[in-house]
């Protein structure tokens, strides 16, 4: 992987140290060729949906067909959103909740997802259950089985969770949950595109996406898989033709769907697809695992990823004992290195560790944060 040609397709490399990919990603110069190209188009020659709309609809199928392939599902089973909240949302709308159904989240739940669920709880009555997200394997699995009641109607996951970037054994817990005759949804938006992901093999009955964090595609264009037999059993209340008039998940499809994002979202995945998943996934486990050891040398700094490797990703996480993370990455962007503060479950910092990242740029994140260490009050 030539890592000096990637980074001069990526502007913002030159601008600081990027470490939040897992937020937004940058943007790459292919990518942003073909979102504004799009734009251009449009603005010389008439909206291509009026203009020529057999060839902006075949466009539009295969951008959504190439998405689905990466997934590893059928492109009939794909609808095409506005990121992991609106599939979500569909997901959570569809299904007829009554007052004391249950539904399992993990603790470390992105706001898309957990803020919906909290909705449901109060409009619905329904229970909500946490997942800790702590140890290995083994000890997560048993704690799901715990969980689980007859009153279960839904597990709604992360696949890679939110702060400690933690990999979830996703097959063994679809199994577990299928056993006990629960669905499983799954927000993908750490996953797709750090590592190879076959939603199909995964066995889930929903997995909520999106393409601008690790796929590098434009802000707030993403999908939704609905497996067949779910496809006639979410009733939703319809918002466009789309839900009488489609065939497949494509019915979901309620709002306008702004096209030059999925042109553009088909553009980065054949950029992934070209650098190959498998060798992103090496890379960045590398460079992350490097990291975590090098932090480790800093006084009271503690990380706060899986002690499995396996279950680690490209996101690092950390926190100081007595200095809040919000302080760490403020003075972080100071100078021009860019994290993200956690506070989900504690007052600490995520580094998101890309393919595009240098050894360099991790050897000035240690040197500053533990400058910033040593300098900060405690809390």
């Amino acid at each position: 992987m030539d890592v000096e040609a990637i980074r001069a397709q990526i502007p913002l490399t030159k601008e600081c140290i990027y470490l939040n990919t897992g937020g937004i990603s940058p943007s790459l110069d292919p990518v942003t060729a073909v979102l504004v190209g799009e734009y251009q188009e449009t603005a010389q020659h008439g909206p291509p949906l009026i203009m020529d709309y057999q060839r902006h609809a075949a466009r539009l199928e295969e951008a959504r067909q190439q998405l689905a392939a990466f997934c590893g599902v059928a492109a009939a089973d794909l609808c095409l959103t506005h990121g992991v909240a609106d599939g979500t949302t569909t997901v959570f709308n569809g299904i007829d909740w009554q007052a004391g159904d249950e539904l399992i989240l993990t603790d470390e739940e992105h706001p898309a997802v957990k803020m919906p669920a909290e909705h449901l709880a109060g409009s619905h009555g329904v229970q909500l259950h946490y997942l800790p997200i702590s140890g290995g394997e083994a000890e997560i699995l048993q704690r799901l089985e715990e969980l689980i009641t007859p009153r279960t109607r839904l597990l709604a996951l992360s696949h890679v969770t939110t702060d400690t970037g933690t990999r979830l054994p996703a097959r063994a817990i679809v199994e577990l949950a299928h056993r006990r005759g629960v669905p499983v949804l799954y927000d993908g938006a750490q996953s797709l595109g750090q590592f190879p992901v076959d939603v199909s093999q995964l066995g889930a009955d929903f997995y909520s996406l999106l393409v601008y964090k690790w796929m590098y595609g434009p802000y707030t264009a993403g999908a939704l898989y609905v497996e067949k037999s779910w496809q006639e059993r979410l009733r939703v209340v319809p918002s466009s033709a789309n839900y009488f008039g489609s065939a497949g998940a494509r019915r979901f499809e309620f709002s306008t769907v702004p096209p030059p994002y999925y042109f553009a979202s088909a553009a980065a995945t054949t950029y992934i697809q070209g650098l190959g998943v498998a060798q992103i996934e090496a890379r960045t486990k590398t460079l992350a695992a490097g990291l975590r050891r090098a932090l480790t040398a800093i006084p009271r700094l503690v990380i706060e990823n899986p002690q499995d490797p396996e279950m680690c990703t490209g996101i690092v996480t950390f926190r100081v004992e007595g200095v809040e993370g919000p302080h760490i990455s403020t003075e972080l962007r100071a100078r021009k290195i860019i994290t993200r503060p956690t506070g989900l479950k504690f007052s600490g910092v995520r580094v998101s560790v890309a393919f595009f990242t240098t050894q360099a740029e991790l050897d000035a994140l240690v040197s500053a944060v533990g400058e910033i260490a040593a300098a900060a009050p405690r809390a």
